[in-house]
């Protein structure tokens, strides 16, 4: 039996587009993985822990204590929320992302979760050689991303123009640097087209694709 964990970034239930492509996705995964377990976790409902004045002081006790060599710091206080946290991403066996683009990049729930847990020592740490190493390896990612516009991938440059996705390439610079390998995307764009029907078939085809992933994931 295998964990799927679901991080869900838009608050617009059945009206997101990448909300609804996720939803096919988790039902053709239940209809064909049916001994897995699958967790929700929706951003915009789940009470993320504040990275405040008391869990930035935490972190850095935390890196002090593993420069020295010592454990890190333990669940106390606002470091028990971020290891709660921690500990349900990595008890996952594979993570499905599904987000909206705002403004060219995250929502600003899924940053919030993003910076709540990359923290080192517990999804990365430093070797000798001064690399980070990513400690959530073995786990494929599927990310299901929406936009209003088409966009490619790729990261920003100072000449691309005002559509610029800096979405998909810091999820994907993000996912690798603490070690997932096997990353997926599909996107649903351009939502915001002038034609309905355009719209409507795009969805239909990414619903299949999304479809399709789940059988394969």
């Amino acid at each position: 039996m295998a964990r799927l964990l679901h991080i869900e970034a838009s608050p617009r239930g059945e009206f997101s587009f990448s909300t609804r492509a996720a939803a096919a996705f988790l039902d053709e995964y239940r209809r064909t993985h049916p001994q897995d377990e699958i967790e929700q976790l929706s951003l915009f409902d789940h009470a993320l822990p504040e990275f405040d004045a008391e869990a930035a002081a935490q972190k850095m006790q935390h890196i002090a204590q593993l420069t020295r060599g010592e454990p890190g710091v333990g669940p106390v206080g606002k470091w028990a929320a971020v290891i709660a946290e921690v500990e349900r991403l990595k008890a996952a066996d594979k993570v499905l992302i599904s987000t909206p683009m705002w403004n060219f990049s995250l929502p600003y729930r899924l940053k919030h979760y993003l910076d709540v847990i990359i923290q080192p020592g517990l999804v990365f740490y430093v070797n000798r050689s001064g690399e980070y190493v990513g400690m959530l390896r073995g786990k494929p990612l599927q990310l299901i991303i929406a936009s209003g516009s088409a966009y490619e991938p790729g990261f920003p440059r100072h000449d691309g123009g005002t559509k610029t996705d800096f979405l998909q390439a810091y999820l994907e610079h993000i996912a690798r640097w603490i070690g997932f390998g096997d990353i997926r995307v599909i996107r649903l764009q351009p939502t915001a087209d002038p034609k309905p029907e355009n719209v409507q078939a795009m969805t239909e085809s990414r619903i299949e694709e999304a479809r399709a992933a789940a059988r394969a994931f």
